[in-house]
């Protein structure tokens, strides 16, 4: 299974529209097409509804929603953690105003 099959039903599942997933994922809609399809295909399972006005997720898409959700999410941040040097341990990210920001850490 291919972590851009599952990325592209989340995304078709929340516009309902492969057509505007492909403008989203800066695919074409017959990638689009084809992402889904082999995913159905691979789970042996209809995972859209296909109308003329766009597409609803089946009762099987809707199943295999929040698994797909938690596999990208995984996936994601995999990439990100493998992305850092092996020096780093954690990351930390703070919200503040910039004068503030400034004068707690000037050299960063």
């Amino acid at each position: 299974m291919n972590i851009e099959h599952l990325r592209t039903f989340l995304d078709v599942s929340q516009t309902g529209s492969f057509h505007r997933s492909a403008d989203r994922l800066n695919v074409s809609q017959s990638t689009v097409s084809a992402r889904i399809k082999a995913l159905e295909d691979r789970l042996d399972r209809t995972l859209f509804n296909r109308m003329k006005n766009g597409v609803t997720v089946t009762g099987a898409g809707q199943r295999l929603w929040r698994h797909a959700d938690v596999a990208v999410r995984a996936w994601e941040q995999g990439r990100q953690t493998l992305s850092l040097p092996d020096t780093m341990r954690a990351s930390c990210a703070l919200g503040v105003q910039q004068a503030l920001a400034e004068w707690l850490a000037p050299e960063w």
